[in-house]
């Protein structure tokens, strides 16, 4: 077998896989382990979603951001090692995995990546307790759907609370039945209420986004962070290897944790000039609230917005050094854009 994915066939195991994500394109499988602490395990990203988005692109991606990344230190954010890509022709690997899938499943386009390990029971339990007093705790922590719990990062919108004491529909209380910890969405205001800092996580965000944009040189559309489990195996031959000792401040509250970037399928290519600077704001103002926004009337926000402009552009100017004058005034150029984009581009906007 070319690829080294024995842990996801028969060879290693006949349990059934456990579907452990799901998106726009595609489902994400893993051995089943409810303890990961200690060691590591891999994903397998099926190529089963919507028509238009290709795992083969996202792979491309991935590599290229992976083989740049071995050369910048941002200690910062830790991306997911790759190790390689399924074709759906590859009947003879396919045999040994699809025993483990559920019935009529075939073989199609894959990448297996490194699993990101959810953290543990004991947060889960916190963000429970403290977010969510209208259900019930240990019917939530004891799902096993629950268990691979990633925490996306919201520091660029605060969540709409209804009135707790206002009595709940029939369909509120479906919604309530159906709760999630999967991608559990944690908001800016919820992070307060937890007493953490979020600081740390807008350094992070701004770092990410200066070595995508000058060292990548793509333009981050749709890529998702989540706060999760530091890497247990550092990877000594590679800068990951000094990510991976990285650890972020509230480890009061969540733990030994770090911040992961993924889901690279919908990245771009990025021109180092105007063209390129108008495709980044728009990437920026289109993904998902994680990065802090401008121009907010919370003084919190503002915070956070301005720890993230001045750690993008140290970042962005110690990346760029080396590059002319005109390079390096892009930077600027993008905060000033993506400032005066407020209000013009919607989520999810094309």
């Amino acid at each position: 077998m070319e690829l080294e994915i024995e842990e996801l066939t028969t060879t290693l195991g006949s349990t059934q896989l456990e579907r452990i994500g799901q998106g726009h394109c595609g489902t994400v499988w893993a051995v089943r382990c409810s303890d990961c602490n200690g060691h590591h395990h891999m994903a397998m990203k099926r190529e089963d979603g919507a028509p238009g988005r290709s795992i083969t692109f996202e792979h491309q991606m991935h590599q290229k951001i992976l083989k740049v990344s071995q050369s910048f230190q941002f200690a910062s954010f830790a991306i997911p090692r790759s190790f390689g890509y399924l074709a759906s022709q590859d009947s003879a690997t396919w045999s040994g995995i699809l025993p483990r899938l559920p019935e009529n499943y075939t073989g199609c386009n894959a990448i297996v990546s490194e699993k990101i390990i959810p953290v543990s029971t004991s947060i889960r339990r916190l963000l429970v307790q403290n977010l969510r007093p209208d259900v019930n705790v240990e019917d939530v922590i004891n799902s096993q759907s629950n268990e691979h719990c990633l925490i996306r990062p919201y520091l660029g919108r605060r969540r709409y609370r209804h009135s707790e004491a206002e009595p709940a529909t029939g369909q509120q209380r479906q919604r309530l039945r159906a709760f999630s910890l999967r991608n559990f969405p944690l908001h800016l205001d919820q992070m307060e209420q937890l007493g953490i800092d979020a600081g740390d996580y807008a350094m992070a965000m701004a770092d990410a986004l200066a070595f995508l944009h000058w060292v990548a040189r793509v333009d981050g559309n749709d890529v998702e962070f989540v706060l999760a489990q530091p890497r247990s195996q550092p990877d000594t031959a590679s800068t990951q290897g000094q990510i991976d000792e990285r650890r972020l401040n509230n480890t009061n509250i969540l733990g030994p944790h770090a911040l992961w970037i993924l889901d690279f399928d919908l990245c771009r290519d990025l021109t180092l000039d105007e063209k390129g600077i108008e495709q980044a704001t728009k990437a920026f103002w289109r993904n998902d609230p994680f990065y802090p926004r401008p121009s907010s009337s919370n003084a919190e926000n503002q915070r956070l917005w301005t720890i993230f402009e001045e750690r993008f552009m140290v970042s962005s100017a110690e990346v760029l050094r080396s590059e002319p004058d005109q390079i390096k005034q892009l930077p600027k150029r993008l905060i000033e854009r993506i400032k005066q984009a407020t209000g013009t581009i919607a989520i999810g906007s094309n």
